[in-house]
C-alpha cells in the first residue's frame, strides 16, 4: 500500500492556519482569500467510483452558514490522478459550487480501477486545494487486497482533541468507519478542552457553522485527506436521542424509557439538510 505522502500532511497543516496554497502568486490569487480551509475527502467506494467533498469557506466560522462565500455559484475543477504530483490524470471535471449548497461540492470520480489508490484535487478561483488520498473498492469476484481499516464514534469537540485522527492518518488506512456523532449539538461548555462556537445548533446555518467547526481542525482534516470514509449518523447530528428512544441504563435502570418528543420538523431538515 503506498505510504502517506507529508504533502498532505503539509498542505492540511498551511490549510489551518489560512496560508494559501497556489499554483502561482498571481494578483488574482493574492486578491481572493484561500477558499479550501476545511480540506477535502472522500467517500463511498466502489469498485469503479468514489465521491469526492470541498466546500469553498474563506471563513468557516461566520455566523450565517456560508462560509465568508458571496451570493453567487463557483465553478470548481477536480482531478484525479494516480500519483500526487497529478503528471497522469484518469479523471477530470467540473462542478458548480452552489451559494445555496453553502458552496460544497459532491463529485462522483467515475471509470476507475478497482481496488486501486488514487489522489485528488479541486481548484477553484484560483486556489489549489490540498490533495487527498482515496481507494476504490475491490471488484465483487475478488478478494482484493489487504485492507487497513480504522473506525471512530462520539467525537466531541469539546471533550478533547483529534490526536487519534492524526494516528489513524499515520497508520495509512484504506477506509475509515464512522459510526457516529460526528458532530454535537450543544451549546458552549463550561469545563471543556476546547469549547464550541455559539449555542445549541437549531438552524440550518447553526448545522453548517458547527461542522465547519469541526472540519477545522488539522487532524481531522489529514484523516479525511488520507483515506476514503464510510458514514453512518447517529443522534448528536441532529439533537441528544432525537431517534425517540433514550437507554434506561442513563437512568441507572435496565431497559427502555417511553417514547420521548419528536424534534422540530424545521430543526430536523436542517441538521439533515447540513
Amino acid at each position: 500500500m503506498t505510504r502517506l505522502s507529508r504533502r498532505i500532511f503539509v498542505l492540511s497543516g498551511l490549510v489551518a492556519t489560512g496560508v494559501a496554497v497556489t499554483p502561482r502568486q498571481g494578483a488574482r490569487a493574492a486578491a481572493v482569500p484561500y477558499p479550501f480551509k476545511l480540506g477535502v475527502a472522500s467517500g463511498d467506494p466502489a469498485p469503479d467510483s468514489v465521491v469526492l467533498w470541498t466546500r469553498l469557506a474563506p471563513s468557516p466560522l461566520n455566523a450565517d452558514g456560508q462560509g465568508g462565500m458571496a451570493n453567487a455559484d463557483v465553478t470548481v475543477e477536480w482531478q484525479v490522478s494516480t500519483t500526487d504530483r497529478f503528471t497522469s490524470l484518469v479523471a477530470s471535471g467540473s462542478v458548480v459550487a452552489r451559494y445555496a449548497d453553502a458552496h460544497s461540492v459532491h463529485v462522483i470520480a467515475g471509470g476507475l480501477a478497482a481496488d486501486s489508490d488514487y489522489f485528488y484535487r479541486f481548484r477553484a478561483q484560483g486556489q489549489i486545494s490540498p490533495v487527498g488520498r482515496t481507494r476504490t473498492a475491490p471488484a465483487p469476484s475478488s478478494f482484493g487486497r489487504d485492507l487497513v481499516m480504522a473506525f471512530a464514534s462520539c467525537a466531541h469537540y469539546e471533550a478533547g482533541y483529534y490526536t487519534a485522527y492524526r494516528r489513524m492518518a499515520e497508520e495509512n488506512p484504506g477506509l475509515i468507519l464512522h459510526l457516529g456523532d460526528y458532530i454535537y449539538e450543544g451549546g458552549v461548555g463550561t469545563s471543556a478542552v476546547r469549547q464550541h462556537v455559539g449555542a445549541e445548533i437549531v438552524s440550518l446555518a447553526d448545522y453548517r457553522r458547527r461542522y465547519a467547526l469541526y472540519k477545522s481542525d488539522p487532524d481531522l482534516q489529514a484523516a479525511h485527506a488520507a483515506a476514503p470514509w464510510l458514514v453512518v449518523p447517529d443522534d448528536h447530528e441532529v439533537e441528544n436521542n432525537y431517534a425517540n428512544m433514550e437507554r434506561g441504563v442513563e437512568h441507572g435502570r435496565v431497559g427502555r424509557l417511553p417514547r420521548l418528543p419528536q424534534p422540530d420538523p424545521d430543526r430536523l431538515a436542517a441538521a439533515w439538510g447540513a
